[in-house]
């Protein structure tokens, strides 16, 4: 069936570098699928409502680098007979190096303006972005791109940059080979220069389409057994795209505008056709950013392999066929600009939004999205003008590109170990400092029945001998747990370590966690058997029962989502209290209750506060706290929400020392710091 006409006449004209093209001429809509990317990951990275897998605009830059790229080297190898690797290497070295080894250097200089626990890992991070291997750093060290806990690194994003430039590396080679391979048949068989040619565009086709079934099955199997970061940010896993965009640029090649034909005149039936193929892709695309939301089960279902084939459908359609109605909406003059410097906003974007944070800006929602976006613009725009382009115009005649692009990469690594530390002043909590999980069950031994909820009476002064130091069993969450962590020597204290990661007094489940859901930690409904046992054996002086960050979360209880707030969560929660500080005090020790301090563990991704850290939670679960302790005579309150916020809100460096890591934990800094106003109120006489 034969869709198009005869051409009869052929135009030749010049463009401009900087276009898209494929094989010399320019294709303006494929600058507006840029754009349209760019867009989807702003809004991904935003927390724009109604698209979640925004994220996809990644993708959708994969399968266009690789159907233009493979276009290109296609169009070269027709054309002159050879493809001139070390020539290609240099093109995209000068397009994409010195843009992002100036993003990067600018980070590291910047450091101070992100999260401690972001920049943790900061030079490692810059050298393996400018050694274009960032994805497997990210991949090897267990990087969940979708976890909404904590803050990611501001160089994160260069992910994608290591995959790219990994394909560039490796995909012209294997052009290369085979193209080598089937020159040598055809010149054996004594085949005619063009019909070779159709025989290695048909072979490579071949080649990038078992390649991209290869990726895409490694992905839909790891989906299912590994880490979620490994199928994200690994090449063998997203080379797909790309390969994809290499088959599409195989299989439909000989239709493309080149330098020596004008584009193809198509049929009526021709132009329906592929219109329809083009606008279900963009459809198919949009709905999977409006419904997608990266879970392990989407990638499982093949996720990546669908949106690569939209993404193909698009970017053909629009190539094809340029008089479209979507080839002409993509070719608008705000989108064309925008896909332009679509390089530029990605670099960008990222280190901008986590540096313009709600913290920093006291904005969130639409105010703060249109500042991130305007200085992304700004940033954009200047690399553009400023680095982008003159690098691209350049044609340094005695020098050569490779080694100088070498010797950038160099510098910039030489920068990175200047202008980046080794490690911050602000530890945050590593998975290497966590107790064992076997902590979360209960000690052996018998369980004693746990107190019954209700005021209890003043303890009796245990006896003690005046020679030993004070005993203090501490209960809590890693909050406490941090403080036992990193607590100096206490001559004269003896402290018990009970703390228990993730558990706090409130049971069931399960709760939200940064808008997640996640279930009870097995052995978190324990703590009335386990801490009735464990101070009946040791017996302490006194107890610090430091609780209340789990207690701030959305919960299910009673079939029904409630928090802190709510009348009959409140009641509940006042009733786990009276237990804890009754089954604490049964011996006869003090208990000593601290306040819950003010957190920012992170935002959600338009600025505004989770809610376990919106600051009425935590006031709240301090006056449940303040009311238990009043009905048990002789309880203590230590407030610590006071001193970690003496401003009456959360803050991370209290009298110029950083005192809280991850807007959560304390730092070792902040421990040692804490210490001394610590004994001291356990010593003060009891009532």
């Amino acid at each position: 069936m034969n869709l198009r006409r005869p051409v009869t006449s052929v135009r030749r004209h010049r463009v401009t570098p900087p276009a898209v093209t494929t094989g010399h001429r320019e294709v303006q809509a494929l600058d507006g699928v840029r754009a349209l990317a760019v867009l989807a990951v702003l809004a991904d990275h935003a927390g724009v409502p109604g698209l979640p897998g925004g994220f996809i605009g990644v993708d959708v830059f994969f399968v266009l680098s690789g159907f233009l790229i493979t276009s290109l080297l296609l169009d070269e190898q027709r054309r002159t007979g050879r493809v001139d690797l070390a020539a290609f290497w240099a093109r995209r070295a000068r397009r994409l190096l010195p843009a992002a080894a100036v993003m990067v250097l600018t980070v590291g200089v910047c450091q101070q303006l992100f999260a401690p626990d972001s920049t943790a890992g900061l030079r490692g991070d810059a050298l393996a972005a400018l050694g274009w291997v960032a994805n497997w750093r990210f991949a090897y060290h267990g990087t969940d791109y979708f976890s909404q806990g904590g803050t990611a690194s501001p160089l994160q994003h260069t992910w994608s940059l290591g995959v790219e430039e990994q394909y560039y590396l490796i995909w012209p080679l294997i052009l290369l080979a085979v193209t080598v391979l089937i020159a040598r048949r055809s010149g054996r068989a004594g085949v005619h220069r063009r019909a070779a040619a159709d025989g290695q565009r048909r072979a490579l086709a071949v080649v990038a389409g078992t390649l991209a079934a290869v990726s895409a099955l490694e992905a839909v199997v790891l989906a299912g057994h590994a880490s979620l970061g490994r199928v994200y940010f690994a090449t063998d896993t997203r080379g797909q795209a790309l390969l994809i965009g290499a088959l599409a640029a195989c299989v439909f090649a000989r239709y493309w505008p080149s330098g020596h034909r004008s584009r193809p005149q198509w049929t009526p039936r021709g132009r329906v056709i592929i219109g329809a193929v083009s606008i279900t892709g963009l459809a198919v695309l949009a709905v999977i950013a409006h419904r997608a939301t990266g879970s392990t089960a989407e990638f499982h279902h093949g996720l990546l392999t669908a949106v690569a084939f939209a993404a193909a459908a698009v970017i053909v359609g629009v190539t094809l066929y340029q008089d479209g109605m979507l080839a002409r909406a993509l070719t608008v003059r705000p989108l064309v600009v925008l896909g332009r410097i679509s390089y530029g906003v990605y670099l960008w974007h990222w280190p901008v939004f986590l540096a313009l944070d709600g913290a920093r800006t006291g904005l969130s929602g639409l105010p703060l999205l249109i500042l991130r976006c305007l200085i992304t613009l700004a940033a954009a725009s200047a690399s553009w003008v400023l680095i982008e382009v003159p690098i691209n115009r350049w044609r340094p005649v005695p020098v050569r590109l490779l080694p100088a692009a070498a010797a950038t990469v160099a510098l910039a690594c030489a920068l990175v170990f200047l202008v980046v530390p080794t490690d911050r002043a602000a530890v945050p909590l590593a998975a290497s400092d966590l107790p064992p999980a076997a902590d979360l069950g209960p000690s052996p031994g018998a369980a004693p029945e746990a107190a019954q909820p209700g005021p209890s009476p003043a303890p009796a002064p245990a006896p003690t001998d005046p020679n030993r130091p004070l005993t203090v069993d501490v209960f809590g969450d890693s909050i406490a747990w941090t403080l036992m962590r990193y607590r100096p020597v206490t001559p004269g204290v003896r402290f018990i370590d009970h703390t228990v990661l993730g558990c706090g007094i409130t049971r069931g489940g399960p709760y939200r966690y940064f808008g997640q859901i996640a279930p009870q930690p097995p052995g978190c409904d324990n703590w009335p058997t386990t801490w009735g046992q464990q101070v009946a054996a040791d017996k302490p002086d006194e107890v610090l029962l430091l609780v209340g960050r789990w207690e701030t979360m959305d919960r299910l209880h009673d079939g029904q989502w409630m928090h802190l707030g709510d009348p009959a969560y409140d009641s509940y929660l006042s009733t786990e209290l009276d237990t804890a500080v009754g089954l604490l005090g049964a011996g006869g020790a003090r208990v000593v209750a601290a306040t819950e301090p003010y957190n920012r563990r992170g935002e959600q991704p338009d600025g505004s506060l989770y809610p376990e850290d919106q600051p009425d939670r935590v006031a709240r679960w301090n006056t449940l706290l303040r009311q238990a302790a009043a009905r048990h005579p002789g309880t203590a309150i230590l407030d610590l929400n006071t001193k970690l916020g003496p401003d009456n809100t959360y803050t991370a460096t209290v009298a110029g020392i950083t005192v809280r890591s991850d807007g959560v934990h304390l730092t070792p800094a902040g421990v040692t710091w804490l210490s001394p106003w610590l004994i001291a109120a356990l010593h003060a006489d009891k009532p």
